[in-house]
């Protein structure tokens, strides 16, 4: 692609100057815009294709041509060398986005006019310079542009030599004839690199930038390079005559006689210290990284491990803590449980370097005098991880200087059953272990969820609670109230990894479509579902955004057995393991809602033992309803793909396919029945 640029009219008696811009510009180098900006005489075109460039060139429309050079685009040394094939003497000013000795070396072979990095501070300048007197002295064949070869010896010599003087990378000469490679010459940007004055420098080897952290390898890698007349290149610890340690990249390249001797060395220095910087940065960053997966990694895995091999709340707090603050991860760790009603945190686990007692208890209702606590009562309410920088309060005993102190909520959706604080050095405080800890942390509370829920399952003996609830917030009862309509349980889950409800009820309400409409409008609705439409009950779910009933009693290991809503009231039945529990329970549904009306309290023995269940399950099946649903099970009706068809197991039972289908369609509606009244 081409366009053209020109500032503004440079008038009638001025000489226009037709510049080629050829590639994408730098970032921060002068644009065409800039330059014809500058000058009136410049017009400027600009072109980013390589042969659309070429083209411009061999159609005679430039005086002088800008070329760009990318080592991730335009390749301006490639273009640069193919114009000098056919057109020697057009002016050509080489801007490279970065400059090494590669491309120096490329661009004085190729007879370059001028080099300007991109990255000059005065590279406009140098380029309005640049154009200025190579696009006149070319335009009026000024010998100058004459392709060197045809230059006399003495032109020859000044010209390169002005070239070397004012190359923007250091370059040094040797003479490979004398002992030591004496230095011959030295340009300007040496001296600026290093500090060192040519008439310093020449008659010494280069050893003189080398110091007390310069690797020896490397020094015999270039060595090795001189030894056989290879180029080489190097990066050392280099030193500055004050003294300062700098990267430097050096390339030594041979120069060798029409007898094939080398007679010097050529040395293209560069220094490359911010660039070594930012990939010692990167590799120090990924072998954290690389640290942080190996040690976390082996902890999950055994965390896991634990809690599958628990067998209750105490049993999880007491093989996390021994894990974390017991192993060669971190120094040592704590676990506080958290009581809700009291809203107080007890120490009832401690591995590790760690010194505290059993029992201990922090009070973090509210803003606590010191701020350690503060923090743990942060990290309780916001289940979210905290690092303390103030541990007062806090147990202190075995905690370094340096280290960090690291508070983890053992937490499922709404409830926090506790705090686990894990002491280790600074690096605890790397933001990707913190994200690691966290999940650990809400992994382990699902655990102790699961735990209490389970206890409260298969208990002997459970408390049964009956509640009224009575509060404007309720999303059944608002609704039931706008559709003067009830709402009967049929099923509650909980969706852990988004916090959301699915709740599925049923209502006699004539218009269901009504019911979805309405519902749809609810703030805390999601999005609705028709289940079951019929003219006497319909099913409907509704998906809520968060259920306060729901959080506060399954965090607590309870479990719903009916629930119903009405135009005022959500009336609620719920089964707990313990009195604690239970107490518990309605502390949370009184925080929570305006009024609620405890209307039952007993104890109830509803669970089965597993082999009652099935035994119950088996004098309800028919004869041969049980054998239809045993003979699928064992001959791997069940799975898929399918072992053995219908057809098959009709035969060997010596009734017709649909026959068996419906004695094993009730089986299993009986089985699903049994499994969820239960």
């Amino acid at each position: 692609m081409t366009t053209r640029t020109t500032s503004r009219d440079p008038g009638p008696d001025a000489t226009t100057i037709e510049v080629l811009f050829a590639g994408e510009v730098p970032r921060g180098a002068p644009t065409p815009n800039d330059l014809a900006a500058v000058d009136d005489r410049f017009v400027v075109s600009q072109s980013t294709d390589f042969v659309g460039a070429r083209n411009s060139v061999d159609a005679g429309a430039p005086d002088c041509v800008v070329a760009v050079h990318r080592s991730d685009g335009f390749d301006g040394l490639a273009f640069l060398e193919s114009i000098r094939v056919e057109h020697p003497a057009l002016p050509v000013v080489l801007v490279p986005a970065e400059v090494d000795g590669e491309v120096a070396r490329r661009a004085v072979a190729a007879d370059v006019t001028v080099l300007v990095p991109a990255t000059d501070s005065d590279a406009l300048d140098s380029l309005v310079d640049a154009i200025d007197e190579h696009a006149e002295a070319s335009r009026n064949d000024d010998p100058v542009r004459m392709p060197i070869s045809d230059l006399t010896v003495e032109s020859e010599h000044r010209l390169k030599e002005r070239a070397l003087d004012e190359a923007p990378i250091g370059i040094t000469i040797s003479d490979a004839t004398r002992s030591d490679q004496p230095i011959i010459y030295v340009n300007d940007s040496f001296e600026d690199m290093t500090g060192y004055s040519p008439k310093e420098v020449v008659g010494a080897n280069h050893r003189f930038l080398q110091g007390p952290k310069t690797d020896p390898d490397q020094v015999a890698k270039l060595a090795d390079g001189i030894e056989t007349d290879q180029d080489t290149r190097v990066v050392l610890r280099n030193y500055t005559r004050d003294g300062a340690m700098f990267w430097n990249q050096v390339d030594i390249s041979p120069i060798f006689d029409d007898d094939g001797e080398v007679t010097h060395y050529v040395g293209f220095q560069m220094d490359v210290t911010e660039r070594k910087a930012a990939r010692e940065q990167l590799e120090a960053e990924r072998e954290t990284l690389d640290r942080l997966l190996d040690r976390v990694n082996g902890l999950l895995n055994d965390v896991t491990e634990s809690l599958v091999r628990a067998e209750s709340r105490t049993d999880i707090e007491r093989l996390l803590t021994e894990r974390i603050g017991g192993g060669d991860e971190y120094a040592g760790a704590w676990l506080g449980r958290y009581n809700p009603t009291e809203k107080d945190v007890t120490v009832s686990h401690r591995a590790g370097d760690v010194d505290v007692a059993d029992g201990t208890t922090f009070d973090v209702d509210g803003d606590a005098d010191a701020a350690g606590v503060r923090t743990l009562g942060e990290a309780v309410r916001a289940q979210e991880t905290r690092i303390v920088d103030d541990t007062a309060g806090l147990p202190t005993a075995g905690v370094g200087a340096g280290d960090a102190y690291l508070l983890v909520p053992l937490a499922y959706r709404g409830t926090t059953y506790g705090v686990l604080a894990v002491i280790d050095d600074a690096g605890l405080a790397d933001g990707r272990e913190r994200v690691v800890l966290e999940a650990l942390g809400r992994s382990v509370g699902t655990s102790i969820n699961d735990a209490l829920t389970r206890r409260t399952i298969t208990a002997d003996t459970v408390l049964k609670i009956g509640v009224e609830l009575v509060d404007d917030d309720i999303v059944l009862v608002d609704l039931a109230s706008t559709l003067d309509t009830r709402f009967e349980h049929e099923a509650t889950i909980p969706e852990p990894d988004n916090d959301e409800i699915l709740s599925i009820v049923s209502t006699t309400h004539d218009d269901i479509s009504e019911v979805t409409e309405t519902a749809a409008d609810h703030p805390d609705v999601l999005d609705t579902e028709t289940l079951v439409r019929a003219e006497d009950e319909s099913v409907v779910q509704f998906r809520l955004a968060n259920s306060p009933v729901i959080d506060a009693l399954s965090g607590l290991g309870s479990r719903i057995t009916d629930m119903s809503a009405d135009t005022t009231t959500l009336t609620l039945d719920f089964r707990v393991g313990t009195e604690r529990a239970a107490s518990r329970a309605l502390d949370v549904l009184r925080g929570n809602y305006d009024r609620v009306e405890l209307v039952a309290y007993r104890e109830d023995t509803p669970n089965r033992t597993p082999h009652a269940f099935r035994e119950e399950l088996r004098n309800d099946l028919t004869e041969r309803q049980y054998v239809a649903l045993k003979k699928a099970y064992v001959s791997g009706y069940f799975e898929w793909p399918r072992r053995v068809e219908g057809e098959q197991l009709a035969d060997s039972m010596g009734i017709v396919a649909s026959t068996y289908h419906q004695h094993l369609q009730a089986a299993k509606r009986k089985l699903v029945e049994a499994f969820f009244d239960e």
